[in-house]
């Protein structure tokens, strides 16, 4: 099958009209936003609805492109507070903030799931190493905050959180059971590939105005923690390739793809993104095969880095230690943090001496603990200590998953794939100390479909190995039973 073919069992005439309709609807948006954003959001659902039923993979494909690439609009909302300061009570109070890929991924994973049940293809769908971890997890936080609602300390935001964790397994479970040859695969690598690029240029466009970049078109608040996170990843993959493959040209490519990344990430000015990108390069220099390649890399890097290495990036981590002294901050070992570090840390402290104490075993419900910007003391806070064993045993399984995965398929772009993911993950893991690191769209969207595209891999190819085992065995039987076994 021809990897740039995609087959759309979609009328050109229905197409078409669909094409029109939204170059007509955008065109109305950018002369009158606010009377054409209702019409806007009901078509887009309509049309993903239709997409979905239609062609699974061309839904997927709009829904990549808008992780990074669409519009966000928040409702309701207060101050922004913290669980140290009290003067917020729930994550509720920053507002609702949807962006067109919450709605795509709402609305996808509801139509795939009635498209299984209307073919009846449920029984069909496949088993994967993380089912029971994703499971019991998701189960614990929606018990949480199933039981805060009832009791009043979580209100129907807190649900909808629920709700949206939900759509990231639903959405690993669709690209799992979709892919069924290796062709579908580098498309999805593709398209990401190709977001990311656009998210990145778009990204250096903001460098100009001053102000740490963010992700595309995120307003005025933009979360370039996020953006550092998403961009890490992405170049942990790409590098995971470049260290599998022998292609000259197609090593120049990436080469420069991993160069277009790095300028937007290192003016985030996100030090969580930072140090989570020293742990990833950390982690293949353990686990990759081609030390010295990457040895390499790593010491021309080093020996550039003063030349190169923007001096808002350095003063952005000494800032952590030089900040004007200010009223707050934590004293470790002789040397004043700045108050962003102070908050992190004193939430951390807030949550294991005085909150997780009141509720240990369940929690408070997902939201029911105000907002707390780090993803393990919010775990523990909003599902209890229950709700924390379940997701450090989906960590866990992902971990050993992307690490076997990495060491055990053959074809040399998805194991690159594989090791990059499984790098990049580690970098997640410790990005999630001063972030929500998994739980935010636009880290899970993208990791969820790497896990699904790798795992999906594993499977093909342990298929092919059965199929060519079997075919193997044949000719050494004898006529008579093969025969008789037709019979």
């Amino acid at each position: 099958m021809n990897i740039h073919s995609i087959r759309v069992p979609i009328p050109p005439t229905v197409l078409l009209t669909f094409v029109l309709t939204t170059l007509l609807l955008f065109a109305a948006y950018l002369l009158v936003p606010g009377l054409i954003k209702g019409p806007i959001l009901l078509f887009a659902g309509l049309l993903m609805v239709v997409i979905t039923f239609s062609s699974v993979e061309l839904a997927l494909y709009f829904l990549i492109l808008s992780t990074l690439l669409s519009p966000e609009l928040t409702f309701g909302g207060a101050v922004r507070g913290d669980v140290v300061t009290g003067h917020v009570s729930t994550t509720e109070s920053r507002g609702v903030t949807l962006r067109l890929d919450d709605i795509m991924l709402t609305l996808i994973s509801v139509t795939w799931i009635f498209r299984l049940a209307i073919r009846d293809e449920i029984k069909l769908l496949r088993y994967t190493p993380i089912n029971q971890p994703a499971g019991y997890y998701w189960f614990a936080a929606a018990f949480s905050t199933l039981m805060a609602f009832f009791f009043g300390h979580v209100g129907i935001y807190g649900l909808f959180f629920v709700v949206k964790y939900l759509e990231y397994f639903v959405l690993f479970y669709i690209v799992v059971n979709h892919i069924h040859d290796e062709a579908i695969i580098k498309r999805f690598l593709f398209i990401m590939f190709f977001t990311c690029i656009v998210a990145s240029i778009l990204g250096i466009a903001q460098i100009p105005q001053g102000l740490r970049v963010s992700a595309p078109f995120e307003g005025a608040d933009g979360e370039p923690n996020t953006f550092g996170g998403y961009l890490m990843f992405m170049f942990s993959i790409l590098l995971g390739i470049v260290l599998n493959i022998n292609n000259k040209k197609q090593r120049i490519m990436l080469f420069t793809t991993m160069g277009i990344i790095l300028i937007p990430f290192a003016f985030t000015e996100s030090r969580s993104s930072y140090l989570s990108f020293v742990v990833a390069i950390g982690c293949f220099l353990i686990f990759s095969q081609k030390k010295k390649l990457l040895m390499f890399m790593c010491l021309a890097g080093i020996a550039l880095s003063p030349f190169v290495i923007p001096q808002n990036v350095i003063n952005r981590i000494m800032f952590t230690f030089n900040q004007a002294e200010q009223e707050g901050q934590l004293d470790l070992g002789g040397l004043k943090v700045d108050t962003s570090t102070t908050e992190r840390l004193k939430s951390w402290e807030y949550v294991l001496t005085k909150a997780f104490p009141k509720s240990p075993v369940f929690g408070v419900g997902v939201t029911g603990g105000g907002f707390l910007d780090a993803q393990y003391p919010r775990v523990l806070l909003e599902t209890g200590i229950v709700g924390l064993i379940f997701f450090i045993w989906f960590l866990r399984r992902v971990w050993v998953v992307l690490k076997r995965s990495s060491r055990q398929l053959k074809d040399p772009v998805m194991r690159g794939v594989a090791l990059g993911a499984f790098c990049g993950y580690g970098g997640l893991l410790v990005h999630g100390i001063g972030a929500n690191t998994f739980i935010i769209v636009r880290i899970m969207e993208p990791f969820m479909i790497v896990l699904g595209l790798i795992i999906s891999m594993q499977i093909l190819e342990n298929e092919k190995a059965s199929a060519k085992n079997n075919t193997d065995e044949l000719p050494t039987q004898p006529s008579s039973s093969i025969s008789s076994a037709t019979n």
